[in-house]
């Protein structure tokens, strides 16, 4: 099914195989241990239903997913969402599509996790899924395209330009990212 090849150990040896398109899910980033382990039991199910295979990493799959979330709770209030990107590689590791989304979780405890239910880990797998398997079929996935990434020669430093430092006195000015 579809995250059987994904553990917090790396891949399983019983990672179905046999039908539809394979994908193999490189990482799953954020979640803790528990909500881990429930995204991958909703992950299969409805994987399942879509007709995509999830097989080891170590496979030759159709397409690899990197998948991150991040859990976050709006400030003054105790409603917390849930944040997803999935970049979606193509085969010869280019890649095809990144999907992307919050999802309101509602009212959470200590943890911003703790409002990760069932039913919000299977909003997101859903809508993941939706464009992972429209850029199977052939359609068009909802990719966003990454930022440039400015090539540099070193780090990159957030500064003010020499000729735009403030003298004292002067207001303070914000400061700007530079790639230089």
């Amino acid at each position: 099914m579809l995250t059987a090849g994904c553990t917090a150990e790396g891949p399983s040896p019983t990672a179905s195989q046999g039908f539809g398109p394979t994908v193999a899910f490189e990482s799953v980033d954020g979640p803790p241990p528990q909500v881990f382990q429930r995204l991958v039991k909703v992950l299969e199910t409805e994987g399942a239903t879509r007709h995509i295979s999830v097989v080891s990493r170590e496979a030759n799959p159709t397409y690899r997913v990197r998948s991150y979330y991040a859990a976050q709770v709006k400030r003054g209030t105790h409603n917390a969402s849930i944040a997803w990107v999935w970049d979606v590689y193509a085969g010869d590791q280019s890649r095809a599509a990144r999907l992307s989304g919050t999802e309101p979780a509602g009212a959470a405890g200590a943890d911003a996790w703790d409002a990760a239910s069932d039913q919000v880990l299977r909003r997101i797998s859903q809508a993941g899924l939706s464009g992972l398997t429209n850029l199977v079929n052939g359609g068009t996935a909802p990719a966003q395209s990454a930022p440039p990434v400015p090539e540099t020669a070193g780090p990159a430093v957030a500064g003010l330009p020499a000729a735009e430092t403030p003298e004292t006195g002067a207001p303070s000015q914000a400061l700007a990212f530079s790639g230089q």
